[in-house]
């Protein structure tokens, strides 16, 4: 139905707007049982919420960027690169300013503790992959961007291990009274499969329909790359974090953020890029230059981000600093296009 009334040569604004209302309920409700199971898990495994954020979460939710991403693969061939490439560091940027900055929105309590072991921790292996991504660009090595990311990627589960065997020998008390709570409690791995479903279909349909709206407004392949692509694979992301922080589980909420663009760099690129370069054999184009200012913009957002979080009184109205960064970049790429 979506695709129908995006087919005219004048779109039914109305229609568009109302089927999307419809999805996003659908999406809201999907990501509400997601982070239930997720919860769950959680406790059962007994694990930080850092670790659950970016892990889990942030894995669960960027599963509709890894199979768009695919799907993106076949259809675009050579260019999927370079339209893989702004859509993902489009989203890297959504995330790592928006997100945090409704984190901070909607969370409920007024005084704020962030874990910065955590804060450090992501932001090390962030850069780590942004720089492995942009070398390996720059020098059209994709092979060894390949195995560089997959290393970064293992050795940041590796870390994530570490850090949960030593968040159960110091937290045994705090641990056990969140397993108690829910020990006699089954996870139900029928809903999450089920939520994952209906997430990936919202964020094929609200695709769909950003790519029909860019081609009648006349907006460039960038722009709905950049923001339009980005900003509606980042929802799922946005949504699990922002429920995680009403239940005082802020640490999961913003590590998701940064968790879901370490997964997208070193996995949900690197896969497509193995199926299309080894299996494939193609030979993808990538324009560098036309990269290098989102990529300033990736390395700002990230120190802000660090920045911010590391500050001894954080607050909630530090989200405007968030927000004014972001509203920067849009200001940025209409320039530029």
């Amino acid at each position: 139905m979506l695709e129908h009334y995006l087919g005219f040569v004048t779109i039914n604004w109305f229609t568009v707007i109302a089927t999307l209302i419809v999805v996003m309920i659908i999406l809201n409700l999907s990501t509400s049982v997601l982070e239930e199971q997720l919860s769950l898990i959680w406790k059962k495994i007994k694990i930080p919420a850092s670790v659950r954020g970016a892990t889990f979460d942030a894995v669960s939710s960027s599963l509709p960027e890894f199979l768009t991403s695919l799907a993106g693969l076949l259809l675009l061939k050579e260019k999927w690169l370079e339209v893989g490439i702004w859509t993902i560091w489009g989203s890297a940027i959504f995330n790592i300013l928006i997100i945090p900055a409704l984190v901070l929105l909607f969370y409920k309590w007024r005084q704020i503790r962030i874990e910065t072991k955590w804060v450090k921790r992501d932001s090390i292996f962030y850069i780590l992959s942004i720089l492995i991504l942009l070398v390996g660009l720059y020098t059209y090595q994709l092979f060894w961007m390949w195995v560089a990311l997959v290393a970064t990627y293992a050795a940041y589960i590796f870390y994530l291990y570490k850090q949960s065997l030593e968040h159960r020998k110091n937290n045994v008390k705090e641990i056990q009274d969140a397993y108690d709570e829910v020990k006699d409690e089954k996870i139900n791995y029928l809903k999450i499969l089920v939520s994952l479903i209906l997430i990936y279909v919202w964020v094929e349909a609200s695709i769909k329909a950003a790519e029909r709206i860019g081609n009648q407004l006349g907006i460039s392949m960038l722009i709905v790359s950049l923001v339009l692509l980005a900003g509606i694979t980042s929802i799922p992301d946005t949504l699990l974090s922002i429920k995680a922080s009403k239940k005082w589980n802020i640490d999961a909420g913003l590590s998701n953020a940064v968790g879901s663009n370490i997964f997208d760099i070193c996995i949900g690129l690197w896969v497509p890029l193995l199926i299309g370069v080894g299996l494939m054999k193609l030979h993808p184009e990538v324009n560098f230059s036309a990269n290098v200012g989102v990529f300033v913009f990736l390395i700002i957002s990230t120190i802000i981000y660090f920045v911010l979080l590391h500050k001894k009184n954080l607050t909630k109205q530090d989200w405007y600093w968030l927000l004014a960064l972001y509203l920067l970049f849009i200001v940025y790429l209409a320039w530029i296009s």
